[in-house]
């Protein structure tokens, strides 16, 4: 979600300085929750700033730049490996256990290409039409 613009924070702050309403009021008249409000009232007197926060990073990726090589090598051996099986070698060669969305976005980082499924099975069922709708048989 995107934050609220600074001129919005700075008019909701200001209201709430000059007492202009609860804020449960000032949130209905600005359109925003009570607890966006509550918040941005409080951050102002704490640190007297209603800036936003920077952004928190998320969770760091459980394949680390030292281990790029190691699954540019593998894929470069192994370019048939679907992703479960490329996991399994990097749990044997490197001592970690990604996950297969993590390989992928690894994969997708440095840009290379894998086998996207297994090979298929033959067809079960015999053809018995070509194209033009007529019947023949195939043994």
């Amino acid at each position: 979600m995107k934050a609220y613009s600074s001129d919005l924070r700075a008019k909701i702050v200001e209201a709430y300085l000059d007492k202009e309403g609860s804020i449960r009021h000032l949130a209905k008249r600005f359109r925003v929750s009570a607890r966006f409000v509550w918040g941005l009232v409080n951050r102002f007197r704490h640190t007297g700033s209603y800036a936003p926060k920077p952004h928190g990073g998320g969770n760091p990726p459980r394949i680390d730049a030292s281990h790029y090589e190691s699954v540019k090598a593998l894929v470069k051996r192994y370019p048939d490996a679907t992703l479960h099986e490329l996991c399994a070698y990097l749990a044997e060669t490197c001592h970690i256990l990604p996950s297969k969305s993590s390989l992928h976005r690894t994969l997708d980082k440095l840009q290379l290409t894998r086998k996207k499924r297994p090979i298929a099975r033959q067809r079960v069922i015999p053809q018995t039409s070509n194209h033009n709708g007529k019947l023949i048989k195939k043994k």
